[in-house]
């Protein structure tokens, strides 16, 4: 009987002891998933998180937009045309073609591109300032007795051709100088005319154009001169 006894008290503590590993052994093993879980949140603060409002994610996007570095773009200098005008010139008349050839020469040089041919062409020679033709010779003098009595010496009566019974006041080089001169003879009460007179003249002529003003050196210009005593340099329309 002591023996019954002693093996049912050995059963008992074997049970114990067999039910207090595995209690420890399960403990420790929901120690372990428990650490390595993430920590349990509540639905609400889930749906925070995760649904921002729509002011927050506007002022996130504009503050990523100004923070991002804008390309600048690669802009380049815009390509002007300088365009150089041109002026064009006639230079004689010359007497000889060997002459035209030589100053044609001499103008190449400066890197001007001539022209040249004979022809003859009608030129503004000079201005005129006159009173108009009167009725008769008698008239004429009328006006020139007037003319002295206002100071005025420097007349001359037409004679002959279009102009006859016309009263001369003068010829001049250049339009400035005439037309300076037909003021002068307003004031006295008189009412000259202004006219271009023209000469024709035959020869050969050097046209050229240039950019520079003047045209040419004044050296070449006086060389020209001295060795040619009749040729001028003048401004005419350019031929496109």
């Amino acid at each position: 009987m002591k023996i019954v006894i002693g093996l049912l008290i050995a059963a008992n503590l074997l049970l114990f002891y067999w039910v207090t590993q595995e209690s420890s052994q399960q403990d420790a093993l929901l120690a372990e998933v428990s650490s390595n879980m993430p920590p349990l949140k509540l639905l609400s603060e889930v749906t925070v998180q995760q649904h921002k409002p729509a002011e927050i994610l506007t002022k996130q996007a504009e503050s990523t937009d100004s923070a991002a570095p804008k390309p600048e773009p690669d802009e380049k200098p815009p390509i002007r045309a300088v365009f150089v005008e041109l002026s064009c010139y006639s230079l004689g008349p010359f007497t000889e073609e060997k002459a035209v050839k030589s100053a044609a020469s001499t103008l190449k040089k400066l890197g001007m591109v001539t022209t040249y041919k004979s022809e003859t062409r009608r030129e503004v020679s000079g201005y005129w300032v006159y009173i108009p033709p009167l009725p008769s010779r008698k008239d004429a003098r009328s006006v020139i007795s007037m003319l002295k009595k206002r100071g005025i010496k420097d007349f001359l009566i037409v004679s002959n051709g279009i102009k006859k019974n016309a009263i001369s006041l003068g010829f001049f080089g250049t339009r400035d100088g005439a037309q300076q001169h037909q003021t002068r003879m307003k004031a006295l009460g008189l009412n000259p005319i202004l006219e271009d007179s023209y000469r024709e003249t035959s020869g050969f002529w050097l046209d050229f154009s240039s950019p520079n003003t003047p045209p040419l050196p004044e050296s070449v210009i006086e060389a020209l001169h001295k060795q040619y005593d009749e040729i001028s340099m003048k401004k005419r329309p350019c031929v496109k």
